[in-house]
């Protein structure tokens, strides 16, 4: 009976350290399993930059000399610095809208006094390449950029831009113009051929030319009136040199 009672307490004791033995590898192998891993919404995801807010300007907030380079545009040149105007713009830094490649072509806007090309630019996208949809400018060598409006006849009619400040003889030969006449000058309506390219590109006979008259002066002077078939009049006051379109 006493040993039965022994053999009974040497299994019991036996059974219990099996048991906390079993219990130790358990809670061994609980701890040893990897943390999970977080949800994946909780990863961030890698933003992508997107162009930049492009205003809107006219040829006539801009300096004078943007003006000069849309009619070089228009004309196809001949360009300041040949080796770099109308070469590909590559909007490596995704400021302007993105396009394929050769869609963007830049040019020189010239800065007075400037030993160097300068900073200023503007970036023409689309063709044809003398009469492209869009024309970007930029003040500070491609860091921002707003779109001109007026570059492609959108009221400067193919980049010239809007007369703010005309003298009185102009509306006098609209007036005549619109009435047939009498004409004081013997030029006066004869066709002009626009060789520069200065008007936007149209038919050999699109344009006509007016004298506007200059106040002391008995010759016909620098002044002109240029309309065209489509109702559109053009100033210049110097000879050809340069235009602006007269708003109705």
């Amino acid at each position: 009976m006493r040993l039965h009672a022994l053999t009974l307490r040497r299994a019991l004791v036996t059974t219990v350290a099996g048991l906390a033995g079993v219990f130790a590898i358990g809670t061994g192998v609980a701890q040893a399993q990897p943390a999970s891993p977080a949800p994946a919404h909780h990863v961030a995801a890698a933003s992508v930059a997107a162009p930049a807010d492009i205003s809107d300007c006219t040829l006539g907030s801009l300096p004078a000399q943007a003006t000069d380079t849309v009619n070089l545009i228009h004309s196809g040149g001949p360009f300041p610095y040949p080796d770099n105007d109308g070469v590909v713009f590559d909007n490596r830094e995704g400021v302007l809208p993105a396009e394929s490649a050769g869609y963007y072509h830049e040019y020189t806007v010239i800065t007075p006094d400037s030993p160097n090309r300068g900073t200023r630019r503007i970036v023409t996208g689309g063709s044809p390449v003398t009469d492209p949809p869009h024309y970007y400018y930029t003040g500070d060598h491609y860091e921002t950029f707003c779109e001109i409006t007026d570059a492609n006849g959108g009221g400067g009619g193919g980049g010239v831009p809007a007369c703010t400040d005309l003298p009185s003889q102009v509306q006098d030969t609209i007036g005549l113009v619109e009435a047939g006449g009498p004409f004081p000058y013997e030029q006066d309506g004869t066709v002009y051929e626009n060789r520069e390219g200065v008007l936007p590109a149209e038919s050999a006979d699109y344009y006509h030319l007016y004298v506007v008259p200059t106040p002391g002066d008995s010759g016909t002077g620098d002044r002109r009136l240029i309309s065209g078939s489509g109702g559109e009049y053009y100033y210049t006051g110097d000879d050809y040199g340069s235009f602006c379109q007269v708003q109705s």
